[in-house]
């Protein structure tokens, strides 16, 4: 029986370098798990950037530039849900500065399927949240759903990031490029509790997913469970 292993990469410079790199040395290794109750997701590195780039497809295709804002709703409603880390992916890879508060005033704005009537984005795409992204049942008007990006060209697009020293991400706090390149490396499997998700928001999963990418380890993301000890263990991965 052949066992898979993670390897132990050289620390990239910044989270998108890193993405890339795991798609290449280790890309059919997990990257991405997800619970919510009976449901479970698993996302390798190739296939987070898969996504990543069907997305940034999609935003090209719409016009939107770099420099501008992405409002990530869904991170401030469903930060614990994997479609959230492919948009915060996306936006960063296209240039766009990701707010996960709901309050900017963005180019585009991303949002889950109950949301209301919304501010005008020059972009609004909406995503269902289903286990495997399937289309939204009510799509509001002027709304693209997220399950269009599975038609767009998976080529892969360079990454135009945001300068270093400019706003990366926005939450309770601003993250500069710098900052994120800063965090904690995190070279082993974790695991984001509810109570955690909960409390911390899309900006502590944002932040412990760029560890993951830094580091060479990989992010468990618990919305619900009866028991996140026995998923910890099921994955082999350490509660942070």
């Amino acid at each position: 029986m052949v066992s898979l292993t993670r390897p132990t990469p050289a620390r990239s410079h910044d989270p998108l370098t890193a993405l890339w790199q795991r798609s290449q040395v280790a890309g059919a290794l997990p990257l991405l798990t997800w619970y919510h109750g009976a449901d479970r997701g698993e996302l390798s590195a190739q296939t987070l950037l898969t996504w990543v780039t069907k997305s940034v497809h999609l935003l090209d295709s719409e016009g939107v530039e770099p420099g501008g804002v992405a409002r990530l709703s869904i991170c401030a409603t469903r930060p614990g849900h994997w479609t959230s880390c492919v948009w915060l992916l996306a936006s960063w890879w296209a240039g766009l500065r990701a707010d996960v508060t709901g309050h900017a005033e963005p180019a585009v704005e991303v949002i889950g399927p109950d949301a209301d009537t919304v501010s005008s984005a020059d972009v609004l795409i909406q995503c269902s949240l289903t286990p495997l992204a399937t289309a939204c049942e009510t799509l509001l008007p002027g709304a693209i759903d997220n399950a269009d990006v599975l038609a767009g060209p998976d080529d892969l697009l360079a990454a135009r990031p945001a300068m270093a020293d400019e706003v990366w991400l926005s939450g309770r706090h601003d993250w500069t490029g710098e900052h994120l390149f800063g965090v904690a490396p995190l070279n082993q499997p974790v695991v984001l509790s509810p109570d955690r998700i909960r409390l911390g928001g899309g900006e502590l999963v944002a932040t412990t997913l760029v560890g993951c990418l830094l580091g060479g380890g990989s992010l468990v993301l618990v919305e619900s469970a009866d028991d996140v000890a026995a998923i910890a263990t099921q994955e082999g991965a350490t509660e942070v």
